[in-house]
């Protein structure tokens, strides 16, 4: 996403040096806030078969150790990106992971259904942080990748947690599937997905990308969209846990397009 961003602002100009140490540099940082989270989330994660085979809950990695692993490639990410990209990237790599482990994993997750909306801000934020590589100005365009991000959230964990119901429930986490059923659950996944799909379009004609965009996200929402309604009827745990995978694919076909309509840039006629 950081990636797709970058390459939003800054089109062909964009330095391959300054990709890699953003992807090099983006990637220590989620892998330090993924680390410390392993550690605060070790009690549960032993109790849930999706994640009962992680390094902490499987015994294979002492949980001071992912923690101070997981804080020292955090601070090396953070420091390197003040001296080798800038202050504002740095700060923003920082306040992901502070929102991921701290407002997230610390605060919400075990109190509240609604700490995947707020969650969703640390998983929208390296759409700025990889604008402010390039750019510090005309923050709309990141502003709108950071909502498609943001929005789509919802739509994609809210199917995961119906079909693991059974191990949110078992951990004691407060998900949505533990307090409303698969039709509540998929109307309001349909809400979020469809307001994705309208700021998806929105984005195309801010940045005025190339029709390979339009052409490629009408596909791919109409049938973000499908789904979603079938959803409305549909009591098949695996056609939840499949509308979960559709999404992670959505959200690669949507990156994807904005790099290649950055770089290709062929424009749409009569616009």
């Amino acid at each position: 996403m950081a990636v797709a961003s970058l390459i939003v602002a800054g089109r062909t100009s964009v330095p391959v040096l300054s990709i890699a140490k953003l992807v090099l540099l983006g990637y220590m940082g989620l892998g330090g806030s993924a680390a410390i989270n392993s550690y605060f989330d070790r009690d549960i994660d032993v109790v849930m078969s999706r994640t009962a085979g992680r390094a902490v809950p499987s015994g294979r990695l002492s949980p001071s150790s992912a923690l101070i692993f997981g804080f020292s490639i955090l601070v090396i990410s953070v420091s390197v990106s003040f001296i080798l990209i800038n202050a504002l990237t740095a700060l923003i790599i920082g306040a992901g992971s502070l929102l991921y482990v701290g407002l997230y994993t610390v605060i919400l997750k075990r109190r509240t259904p609604s700490s995947v909306l707020w969650g969703g801000l640390s998983g929208a934020i390296p759409a700025l942080g990889g604008w402010a590589v390039y750019s510090h100005t005309d923050w709309l365009i990141p502003s709108l990748i950071f909502m498609v991000v943001f929005l789509w959230q919802p739509g994609h964990f809210w199917p995961l947690s119906i079909y693991y119901g059974d191990d949110y429930r078992a951990a004691g986490i407060p998900v949505i599937s533990s307090l409303k059923d698969a039709a509540s659950i998929s109307r309001s996944s349909l809400v979020y997905n469809a307001l994705t799909v309208a700021v998806t379009y929105i984005l195309f004609f801010v940045t005025r990308l190339s029709i390979i965009y339009l052409i490629v996200m009408s596909m791919a929402n109409a049938y973000l969209l499908f789904r979603s309604m079938k959803a409305l009827k549909s009591d098949d745990k695996r056609f939840f846990l499949g509308s979960f995978r559709f999404s992670i694919a959505y959200m690669f076909v949507f990156l994807l397009s904005l790099i290649a309509a950055s770089l290709l840039n062929v424009p749409l006629p009569l616009l």
